[in-house]
Order: structure tokens, then C-alpha cells, then sequence
């Protein structure tokens, strides 16, 4: 869970427990939202109204109203399965005496695969005194899949096929093709086999050195044209997935942001990407994500400072991988250097051993000889 849906879920909770101690004071007001469209597709923007009914003394408060300052100059944030691209300006009405509506409209998207969903959104009500928190009823939305009306569904089972039978010709074939692979071989024997040289597979770019280039290519880029910045964001997510999936060993070129970052998560242990690092690289890939589905055009400096993160969060990571490899050369030439003092311990026991025998050796053949029978003592 990243620290913006953290901070929303939380004032949603909140909002739920002082609900429960405001519980005369909210019962006067209502609170809804829904969604201006029944489903959608992945990446597609739609709207969500957001109303708040009350007796005009307050001024109300909206879900982004809950953001820290640290994060409402951010270009979307998330909601439950929402991602949050803006929002229209709020308008009050007054529906009968004394009694109004405050309401706007999120621009929002959701890349969910069956259906996105939030549990409530934060609202209140303020005023000189006092603040009341509250939470809407929860909105659903199915998300339709991208294939075609018109598109074929799967077919039906077919029948059994019926097939002529064997003919006599096809007994004879297994032996005609013996006859043909033992004409070739004796046809080998005869000519001389040329042997082509191995061709030796050129050695891949390593991980950092391809990343270097690209990062390169794409500082040359003029971003204040618009037909650039949606390549510069798709090359940028491709060349962060593409070192992701070299030097973490995760398929990030095959699966989507969220699950490369619980697999980044996942591997802190393992000590390659340190925990500060991944942040930075979800807050990029998410922004390109919205740039390719969501058509999300972010301004020039936007995209300088995703190149900045990008770059550096890979020499970050290139040097925690550096230092990682530094430490398990170390640890195994010392493991290395134990086995042969080991060795060499077993050799100097073993030639103490040979020593040992080979000095017992002659007082057991004079102990043999003598008590071996002479011949003079024989009459």
C-alpha cells in the first residue's frame, strides 16, 4: 500500500470513528457518491460525483482536502481501486429553505482487471468551532473486458472425424526410410565432414551500461512537444522494467506496476534494491502508466525530474549491488582460504603418520628376526 492510499484509508477510518462520536451531529446531514458510468475499461476516464447535503453554517470538505500538503501538488493519488487525475470545482446549490448541496466531480481511471472499489470517501463539514468527519456509501464499478462485441467465443467440441483406412503402401515406408538413413550414413562415411567453428555468442550489455545509454538517448528529447512526451514515457517505464528484470531476475518486462513493486518489496531481503529506492521506482512507473493508458500529459519539468528518479535510483542500485558482490567475494575467498589451511592441516597429520610408520617399521623387522629359528641352534 502506498503512503497516498495509506493517507486517504486512513482519514477514511476516521472519519468512521468520529462518526460514531458525532453520531447526533452527522445524522443531519447526507452524505453520497456514485459513478457517472456503469463500467469501464482499463485505463479509461470517467467521473464520480461527490455531494454533501447540509444546512449551509458549514463549508465542506473533500476527500483531496485530506491530503498533506507534501502531497496535493502530486499529479493523481489513490483510492481504494481509483486512481484520483483531478477534480472539478466544488458548487453549491440550495434545494429548499436553508438546506443545500455542495457538490464536484473527480476525473478518475483504474487499472483493476474485473472491478474496481472503494469502501467510502472521506468528507466533512467545518466550520470556526468545531469539524465533523464523516465517510459516503461505497462505490463499485465493473471493468469490460477490451475484446470485441463481434469478436468469435470459443466453439464447441466437433465431432468424430471419420478416416479412410490404411493402405498396404503405408506398411512398407518405416522400411524405406531405414533404407534412406543407411544410404546416408554410408554416403557420410565417404566424404569428408567439415567442421564449422563454433560461433561464440557476442557478450550482452551488462545491466547498467545499457541503462546508462538509454537514460542518454532520452535527456536529448524535447518534452515541451507534445508528440514527445507519451515515447519519452514509454521508453522511460521500458528501460527501468528492462534493468528491473536483468539485475533483480523479475519478470518486470510481463507484469503490470503493481506487481513489480510486491515482487521489489518482496525481495528487500535479499538486499539488491534497497526499501527507499522502491518507492522511487513505483512513483515512476505509476506516472507512466498514466501517461500510456490514461492519457495524462504532465508538464516538462514532470518528466525531467521521472528522469532524475530514474537515474537515480538505478546508480543507487547498481552501487547496493556492487557492494552486495564485493561482500560475497570476500566471503567466499575466506571460505576458500579456510579449506586450505584445512588441507593443508591433513597433510602434515598424515605425513606425521608416514613418519611414525616408517620409523616402527625396523624394530618390528628385528623383532621378527628375532624370534624367528637359527640354524646352528638346530642339532
Amino acid at each position: 500500500m502506498t503512503w497516498r492510499s495509506f493517507t486517504i484509508s486512513t482519514a477514511c477510518l476516521i472519519s468512521g470513528l468520529l462518526g460514531l462520536l458525532t453520531h447526533s451531529s452527522v445524522l443531519a446531514q447526507r452524505y453520497d457518491a456514485y459513478s457517472l458510468a456503469d463500467s469501464v475499461t482499463i485505463g479509461q476516464r470517467f467521473e464520480i460525483a461527490i455531494s454533501v447535503e447540509h444546512d449551509g453554517s458549514r463549508s465542506p470538505l473533500f476527500p483531496h482536502d485530506f491530503l498533506p500538503d507534501s502531497l496535493r501538488n502530486r499529479p493523481a493519488f489513490e483510492l481504494g481501486g481509483f486512481t484520483i487525475l483531478g477534480n472539478s470545482p466544488p458548487g453549491r446549490r440550495e434545494i429548499s429553505n436553508n438546506w443545500y448541496i455542495d457538490s464536484l466531480r473527480y476525473e478518475v481511471a483504474t487499472f483493476e482487471l474485473d472491478s474496481a472499489y472503494v469502501t467510502s470517501f472521506p468528507v466533512g463539514l467545518i466550520s470556526s468551532t468545531d469539524t465533523l468527519i464523516a465517510g459516503t456509501p461505497g462505490v463499485l464499478v465493473w471493468i469490460t473486458s477490451l475484446v470485441q462485441d463481434d469478436a468469435e467465443g470459443i466453439r464447441d467440441i466437433t465431432g468424430l472425424a471419420d478416416f479412410p483406412g490404411i493402405s498396404v503402401f503405408w506398411y512398407f515406408v518405416p522400411f524405406l526410410l531405414l533404407g534412406l538413413a543407411y544410404w546416408l550414413w554410408r554416403r557420410s562415411r565417404k566424404t569428408e565432414e567439415i567442421q564449422l567453428p563454433e560461433e561464440k555468442p557476442e557478450p550482452k550489455e551488462p545491466p547498467w551500461d545499457e541503462a546508462r545509454r538509454r537514460l542518454k538517448l532520452l535527456e536529448k528529447m524535447d518534452l515541451s512537444k507534445p508528440e514527445n512526451v507519451k515515447p519519452f514515457y514509454v521508453e522511460l517505464s521500458e528501460l527501468l522494467r528492462t534493468y528491473l528484470s536483468r539485475r533483480a531476475d523479475i519478470p518486470a518486462l510481463e507484469t503490470t506496476t503493481r506487481e513489480v513493486v510486491s515482487r521489489l518489496r518482496s525481495a528487500l531481503n535479499d538486499g539488491i534494491i534497497p526499501q527507499e529506492i522502491v518507492g522511487e521506482m513505483e512513483n515512476v512507473l505509476s506516472n507512466a502508466d498514466l501517461v500510456k493508458f490514461a492519457d495524462m500529459r504532465p508538464a516538462d519539468e514532470a518528466g525531467r525530474a521521472a528522469l532524475s528518479k530514474t537515474s537515480s535510483a538505478i546508480i543507487g542500485t547498481e552501487k547496493e549491488f556492487t557492494a552486495r558482490q564485493d561482500a560475497l567475494r570476500e566471503e567466499a575467498d575466506r571460505a576458500e582460504a579456510g579449506n586450505r589451511d584445512a588441507d593443508q592441516a591433513d597433510d602434515q597429520e598424515d605425513e606425521a603418520i608416514d613418519t611414525e610408520d616408517d620409523a616402527a617399521e625396523p624394530r618390528r623387522v628385528q623383532e621378527q628376526n628375532f624370534g624367528a629359528p637359527r640354524d646352528g641352534n638346530h642339532e
